[in-house]
């Protein structure tokens, strides 16, 4: 980077100090807001894999700017090494979903050890401030297995391990990583409601997975714009057509419990989601409509979202619209077809789902389709008077191609490569419902 310091203590030059700064301010770094000046480090704080010239930064930073006085935006601090005031990284902090405030740390990796001593620094002084300072209950960071500097850090200021996700990051130099969930709950809370981390998870079933439903060839013609089939039901991309059945069924749940409540929907919001989760190349948000083979009845969906090209996963989710498909295998069934298409066609590596504890029954049928129990969040969402939490699971596509399929399968996939080329076609946390 060639700007010199002159050019960059011209920019709000009150900012660029940690002199006489109360908080946010550690031993070797502090923290502070963006000015426009710190386009000409970006590399060095901006989280993102393609190179960006500065006057494209400068223009993301007035973004920031403007939704900086917003508490549901994402807001980003950066940190800064004390005794020559260069930015070195930075922390974004995203407060969408009550109670949750995320802390999502990056130092530029050319730094070395520093790098993660700086990192574990910045969540020691960012942790404590979102929950203690601002009053929010709960504050969460991932981090990568590896990095025990940063670990040991967490622990000291009392922030605890929930979740491991295997293997779930693709490694620098090859080989997959760990990836783990903390946690900094605020103890009044705790106090309040008592711990989280005592409830226990209720289950049913007997947790072992079942044999792999396989796509299968078609002796014929295969449905319309089919992308997978199986024994009864085909996935295609979600079309105008399905927006009736989809708003229809919104107002003939019968089951309150799942999710945050029953919620109905207009044709015109269901058409705007399925146009949005479309748009973009590649999409964030990979979903297919359900259909049965034998009428090419629309009954459901089922996909994958917030999905992670880099390290290659994402989130699965499912729903049955009508009450009369659940429980029939139907989901299942689903499911595996849109396994076998992230696995073998966009070639992930793992997939992620969570349920909530009040719902047993999806938490079940994510066991038989081969998902294994990988730790809990707490305080996701508020239900019934109370904060309510999470299971989380995870699938390896490795753990997936092993388990055994039904007999007689024409088409097995596991290691064969898609049925035909893919055509890619939104479900929220926990969305795992009427799975079997």
């Amino acid at each position: 980077m060639t700007t010199s310091e002159e050019v960059r203590t011209k920019t709000n030059p009150e900012l660029l100090t940690s002199d006489g700064q109360t908080y946010l301010v550690g031993e070797e770094i502090y923290l502070r807001p963006l000015v426009h000046a710190d386009a000409e480090y970006a590399s060095a704080w901006r989280d993102t894999d393609f190179p960006q010239a500065p006057e494209r930064v400068r223009s993301w930073i007035d973004d920031d700017f403007k939704g900086g006085s917003n508490p549901y935006k994402a807001t980003t601090h950066l940190i800064v090494r004390k005794r020559d005031d260069r930015p070195v990284g930075s922390v974004e902090t995203a407060y969408q979903y009550f109670p949750t405030h995320w802390a999502m740390p990056f130092v530029d990796p050319l730094y070395g050890e520093q790098a993660l001593r700086w990192k574990a620094e910045a969540l020691t002084l960012v942790l404590p401030w979102v929950v203690d300072d601002q009053q929010r209950p709960k504050a969460i960071v991932t981090v990568p297995a590896h990095e025990t500097i940063v670990i040991d850090a967490l622990e000291s200021i009392g922030a605890r391990q929930t979740i491991r996700f295997r293997e779930k990051l693709a490694m620098p130099g090859g080989g997959r990583g760990d990836e783990l969930w903390y946690e900094y709950l605020d103890s009044q809370w705790i106090e309040r409601l008592s711990d989280p981390a005592k409830v226990e998870i209720r289950r049913t079933g007997t947790g072992i997975a079942r044999p792999v439903t396989a796509p299968v060839m078609p002796d014929g013609d295969p449905p319309v714009n089919a992308i997978r089939i199986g024994p009864r039901v085909y996935l295609r991309p979600p079309q105008k057509s399905d927006t009736e059945a989809v708003a229809h069924w919104s107002t003939r749940e019968i089951d309150a419990s799942w999710d945050n409540g029953r919620y109905p929907s207009g044709i015109e919001n269901v058409q705007k989601w399925f146009n949005d989760f479309q748009k973009d190349i590649p999409p964030e948000t990979v979903d297919f409509a359900v259909c049965l083979r034998e009428t090419d009845e629309f009954i459901g969906l089922v996909g994958v979202m917030d999905v992670d090209y880099k390290h290659r996963f994402g989130e699965s989710a499912s729903m049955m619209l009508n009450p009369a498909y659940r429980e029939a295998g139907y989901g299942t069934e689903a499911k595996h077809l849109l396994f076998d298409y992230m696995f073998n066609t966009l070639g992930f590596h793992s997939l992620q789902s969570w349920v909530m504890f009040e719902n047993p029954r999806s938490a079940a049928a994510l066991r038989k389709q081969g998902y294994r129990e990988t730790g809990r969040e707490h305080w996701v969402e508020f239900r019934d008077g109370n904060f309510v939490n999470f299971v989380a699971f995870d699938l390896l596509a490795s753990d997936w191609r092993a388990m055994p399929r039904h007999d007689g399968d024409e088409y097995v996939g596991a290691d064969t490569g898609s049925a035909r080329p893919p055509k890619a076609a939104n479900l929220k946390k926990g969305a795992d419902h009427g799975t079997d």
